[in-house]
């Protein structure tokens, strides 16, 4: 007998050739498991990158947005408001027409409040409930609005903190007035040292959330608390009103 042909040397063969094909497989195995985590790797970069180009984009578009709307509101009241007032001055002292005198002082009132919505005078030196009274202030002639505010913890709130947050709101009740037909407004406002939280809900005729998340409004309401690093969750009934959460970490 050969002695290729020997059980012992077959035998021998076969853990070789075995060994050699685990060897094979381990080595594939590796090699596609190293493909795999590079391509994940640069698919996670590259979700990164975009991720970052979004967020920067996002803040830019917000302080943009911010810088635009401090221009215009200065234009008017610098501009608009104090020719109005000029005006109005000029005719309490050449004329009698009460009828003009009362218009004029109606536009400058008009024209403030919009500069003052454009860009809250005193932000920084403001507390933010203030700002949030303020702002309710002229649409309690369209809705009755309560109030409640939670402070358990002096927050030196930011600037731009303030701003955002009163941007969520008159957004949510120009909805409301818009779209809602409601007659009442809650909001609640609490402060703690780990978190704020801003729930306003209305009386209105609700909606479906899930065929109307794509308008204009709830895409700018979207875009500031990301902006913010937030969450928010609206909850709406057809006839039963609509409720607006939002959380923000302190």
């Amino acid at each position: 007998m050969e002695t290729w042909q020997k059980p012992e040397t077959i035998i021998l063969w076969i853990i070789i050739v075995a060994l050699f094909v685990i060897i094979l497989l381990t080595v594939i195995i590796f090699l596609i498991r190293a493909i795999f985590k590079k391509i994940i790797k640069a698919k996670e970069k590259e979700a990164a990158i975009q991720l970052n180009h979004q967020k920067n984009l996002l803040e830019t578009t917000i302080k943009i947005q911010e810088i635009e709307r401090h221009r215009i509101a200065a234009d008017i009241h610098d501009g608009l408001i104090g020719r109005l007032t000029a005006l109005k001055m000029q005719q309490e002292i050449t004329s009698k027409d009460q009828k003009t005198i009362e218009a004029l002082h109606e536009s400058i009132t008009i024209a403030r409040r919009i500069s003052h919505d454009l860009s809250p005078p005193l932000v920084e030196f403001t507390k933010l409930p203030e700002l949030i009274k303020e702002l309710l202030d002229p649409w309690e002639q369209h809705l009755l609005i309560t109030t409640l505010f939670d402070l358990r913890t002096e927050v030196n709130d930011t600037e731009e903190f303030k701003v955002q947050i009163t941007r969520l709101i008159q957004e949510i009740i120009t909805n409301t007035i818009k779209h809602a037909n409601a007659t009442q407004l809650f909001l609640h406002l609490k402060q703690t040292k780990n978190y704020m939280t801003l729930y306003i809900s209305d009386n209105g005729k609700g909606y479906d959330v899930a065929k109307n998340s794509k308008g204009l409004g709830t895409k700018n309401i979207e875009t500031r608390v990301q902006f913010l690093k937030g969450m928010h969750k609206v909850k709406s009934t057809i006839g039963k009103g609509t409720s607006n959460l939002f959380l923000f970490k302190n």
